[in-house]
């Protein structure tokens, strides 16, 4: 409709386009984080002007990303309307998110209390603390912003302004550049609802490291209150999956500037509950306080899956997720694409920089195989599941991160299959953010055909049958593509290195903690309990590679070479000291029998095709 109609259809055209009327309009919001008490704030939000005789006003029911009931209108408190006089209009709270108001032409102003997630008392349908606030006066603020502000019905492409009063010496950390930053004031400027509840801010006292990676601006913060884990060391730590995944997706990131917001609080609740909620530019990670060791073992491979979303579904999403309803959404089928995707990726990009060995991704992928068949439905059609995942199947929804991730594996040794190790699922996801980038989006029921026109026929098939279909995966199928033997149980005899039990108890070491049975060979070797293994015939041993350091030494010894094991142990006055072991292989094997076993099948048995297939999946030399 023309802009010279207005004056003749007004009536008419408030009903059906209530927001072009608007277009100057905003909603601003004032929040002063200094006066909180009893871990609740005041919100006052001056309205965007009305005209309508009542509108209702909306807290979200559900958040893209949580894929559950959140309700976050149950966290409101005495919400309040008025009019430019100061007169309180009548409100309505209609249901546990909305509140009619009446007279809504003369509303001027709302205000309302805001109870945090972390301290409530309300048990029920707890929401996840990544999703939750934290309201601890002159300590720290987590605003996850839908649990802070509302929208008025069909009003939610509005822009918003949002303007925070803070404590000395604090910082807002965010993805968001704000418009206005003093030492005791905020002003964010938002185009709308969506990027305000995609745009989490953390306040606390600021320990933050900005890393530049080629034109992205990466932000770490952390609030840390004893200081256990701070920003330089997580930045540290996680400087070589950043760098691997800027190779991983062709050397450019698709965003400017993203933000991992970090707390480390023993406040955080539900206590049982940790973890992390992606946004399209940050992402928010709810921890107790935790020591440093465990902070590098947890939070690699959980920010490497959250950093991920950039691709999906910031670059790739249906219609579903670029127009979320937040009061009755309906959810897209394919979150094998959004979660599972992401899922493996996180892991994949540290096999191929070698942040991680062949074995520990192996070991990963088939530790989802025997959660996923042993806690979940494998015949249910992940689609299904997807659609109904907030209500019928909420309790299939952990399977995302598990089943999910390998029907990606699959599909991405099946395309290199296909294309001869040019093109994997990296190269799809990157076709597809291209088309259906930049605010673009697909239709649900046509992406299995947009894949297809993108790569190969054969893609589809795969997809009705595994993500569609009831069909379980057939695993050893698809790895085998790839020159990689896979069974359910597994039995094989090895050359014998002394029939000795060895693993990690944690930290550092690696050690031989059964020799209850160890053979002739083992006993010729002298090998002691709790021998510290330090070396393997030359190759350093650690707990990141022991594994297939043994397996390859068992495969690859035959009788008459020299074994050689230096390992730690006590001397007589109780100094640990290293001690060489050394004697030449026996005749003798050992019988090794393991269910759900991923190896490298041998160089010799492999195919041209398996060859360049497995190269192309594995090595870093093949970006």
């Amino acid at each position: 409709m023309k802009h010279f109609l207005f004056s003749i259809l007004f009536a008419g055209f408030v009903a059906a386009n209530p927001l072009s009327l608007f277009a100057q309009a905003k909603y601003q919001y004032k929040i002063d984080l200094t006066k909180a008490t009893d871990h609740t704030l005041q919100v006052e939000l001056l309205t965007p002007e009305i005209n309508h005789p009542s509108i209702e006003y909306f807290f979200p029911a559900i958040v893209p990303g949580t894929y559950s009931i959140s309700d976050y209108g149950r966290f409101v408190h005495n919400l309040k309307a008025f009019d430019k006089t100061g007169k309180e209009l009548t409100v309505e709270h209609k249901n546990v998110n909305s509140w009619k108001i009446d007279h809504a032409q003369q509303l001027y102003k709302i205000t309302y209390v805001v109870e945090d997630t972390w301290h409530t008392k309300i048990s029920e349908n707890a929401i996840y603390p990544m999703g939750g606030t934290n309201i601890e006066l002159n300590k720290q603020y987590v605003i996850n912003t839908p649990g802070f502000f509302g929208y008025f019905d069909k009003l939610e492409k509005l822009p918003f302004d949002v303007e925070f009063q803070k404590p000395a010496g604090f910082y807002g950390s965010t993805a968001l550049t704000p418009s206005i930053s003093t030492k005791t004031t905020d002003l964010f400027q938002l185009k709308n609802v969506h990027e305000l509840y995609d745009s989490p801010i953390m306040y606390c006292k600021p320990d933050t490291v900005s890393v530049n990676l080629g034109r992205t601006q990466v932000l770490v913060s952390v609030y840390s209150p004893d200081k256990r884990v701070e920003a330089a060391i997580l930045a540290k730590t996680m400087g070589n999956l950043l760098t691997a995944t800027q190779t991983y997706l062709g050397g450019k990131l698709p965003v400017k500037k993203y933000a991992f917001l970090y707390s480390f609080n023993d406040e955080v609740n539900p206590k049982e509950v940790m973890g992390a909620l992606e946004h399209s530019y940050s992402s928010f990670y709810a921890f107790p306080q935790i020591n440093e060791a465990k902070v590098k073992s947890m939070v690699v491979d959980m920010s490497a899956h959250e950093f991920f979303h950039i691709i999906t579904p910031l670059a790739i999403s249906s219609k579903e997720i670029r127009e979320f309803n937040y009061q009755q959404p309906i959810l897209s089928k394919h979150l094998w694409l959004y979660e599972g995707s992401t899922e493996y990726d996180a892991h994949h990009v540290q096999v191929k920089a070698g942040i991680t060995t062949v074995s520990k991704f192996f070991k990963e992928l088939t530790s989802k195989i025997i959660k996923s068949k042993k806690e979940f439905k494998d015949t249910l059609a992940f689609t299904v599941m997807s659609k109904e995942v907030a209500t019928t199947y909420a309790d299939q929804y952990p399977n995302v991160y598990l089943k999910g991730a390998l029907i990606n594996a699959c599909l991405d040794i099946y395309l290199l299959h296909l294309s001869k190790g040019r093109y994997g699922l990296m190269e799809l996801k990157h076709d597809l953010g291209i088309k259906f980038g930049g605010g673009k989006y697909f239709e649900d029921d046509q992406l299995f055909d947009e894949i297809a026109a993108l790569s190969f026929p054969e893609i589809k098939d795969f997809l009705n049958k595994y993500v569609a279909g009831k069909a379980p995966i057939p695993y050893t199928e698809f790895f085998a593509m790839a020159g990689v033997s896979y069974h359910d149980y597994f039995k094989r005899e090895v050359n014998s290195i002394g029939n000795i039990s060895i693993t990690s108890l944690g930290g550092s070491k690696v050690n031989i903690v059964n020799a209850s049975k160890m053979d002739a060979f083992g006993k010729l070797m002298q090998y002691k309990l709790m021998d510290e293994l330090v070396q393997i015939n030359n190759i350093d041993v650690n707990t990141d590679n022991y594994m297939e350091v043994i397996e390859t030494v068992k495969r690859k010894i035959k009788q008459g070479d020299t074994l050689t094991v230096v390992v730690k142990r006590k001397n007589d006055s109780g100094e640990m000291k290293e001690v060489k072991l050394s004697a030449p292989v026996s005749s003798l094997r050992e019988i090794e029998e393991e269910r759900y076993k991923m190896l490298l099948m041998e160089e010799n048995e492999l195919t041209p095709s398996q060859h360049l297939v497995r190269d192309s999946w594995l090595k870093s030399n093949c970006y």
